[in-house]
């Protein structure tokens, strides 16, 4: 039924995409006037997007993907786009991009109606789940078993909400909600017994158990409370880019540039080890459309 549920929203999300009006595209312009795009990027979104200590910059699949779409747009052009990278937080991700700070978020942001309110997105490119983290020895096996407890997440997700409306509709009863910033706050506050549980996607829970200095010492609870289908955050009004994007992900799948980038940071020896499941490869399976080499002329 979840596999279902998931292409079903995947084809309803790209034909609402295909009817969207055609507007004039500033964001195009600016970046063939510029030879600059404006990416924002995630501090500590593990593996999509976050900042590696030993390079000093930001990595991730999210920002290989970021460095194809770069690629592709200096194709466009006939000349080289460089990436001035910014780093935004849940909080900021939106109006950075709405404002015109960053032309594009490229991170792990959850898609959402509500959210399409305020921007526009790309195409769904990857679907997770919100569950919790805890401690391996907290004996947390289901919902109700964080009554009374501290339960964390960052402030501006979805997971956020989606622990509030539980906490609403009488499922649990946590002793308190504390809200963080960003995931390695979050991190912080589970290491440090601030809370007993912390909340996002399960992608990136992995992620943050990786990175710590004693990975073996917690874990991802056997449940989830929400669905996640990823997507980038884009400016309304400017469809020529929008599809420029989408075209870019679809290129990239067709070529097998997607699976690269997917095998390099999430398969068997990335970063955080998250196996392809079945539903996903009949999502990317179905996205794929004839496009053929030079798509990107104007």
């Amino acid at each position: 039924m979840k596999k279902f549920i998931l292409l079903g929203l995947s084809v309803l999300f790209l034909v609402g995409m295909l009817s969207a009006p055609v507007l004039a595209d500033d964001t195009m312009d600016l970046i063939e006037k510029t030879g600059e795009i404006k990416l924002g990027f995630r501090e500590g979104s593990i593996p999509f997007a976050f900042v590696d200590p030993k390079v000093g910059k930001h990595v991730g699949f999210s920002v290989d993907m970021a460095g194809l779409l770069a690629e592709n747009l200096g194709k466009r052009f006939g000349k080289k786009i460089k990436i001035k990278p910014f780093t935004v937080t849940p909080k900021t991700r939106i109006p950075m991009v709405v404002n015109g700070t960053v032309d594009v978020e490229m991170g792990s942001t959850t898609y959402t109606q509500k959210r399409e309110e305020q921007a526009d997105f790309s195409m769904i490119f990857f679907f997770s789940e919100t569950t919790f983290l805890v401690a391996k020895d907290s004996g947390i096996k289901k919902i109700e078993d964080l009554n009374g407890m501290r339960v964390g997440a960052a402030r501006g997700t979805t997971n956020l909400r989606a622990v509030e409306k539980l906490v609403e509709e009488g499922k649990f009863k946590p002793k308190d909600i504390v809200v963080t910033e960003t995931h390695p706050q979050g991190m912080l506050a589970l290491r440090t017994g601030k809370i007993e549980a912390y909340s996002t996607d399960r992608s990136l829970l992995e992620g943050l158990r990786m990175k710590d200095q004693n990975p073996g010492k917690w874990m991802t609870v056997p449940f989830a409370i929400a669905y996640e289908p990823y997507a980038y955050i884009l400016r309304e009004g400017n469809s020529d880019f929008r599809d420029f994007v989408n075209n870019t992900i679809l290129w990239s799948i067709k070529t097998g540039k997607f699976y690269e980038f997917y095998d390099k940071w999430m398969g068997p020896k990335g970063v955080v080890p998250i196996p392809m499941s079945q539903a996903y490869k009949d999502y990317l399976e179905m996205m794929v459309y004839p496009i053929s080499d030079g798509w990107w002329k104007k």
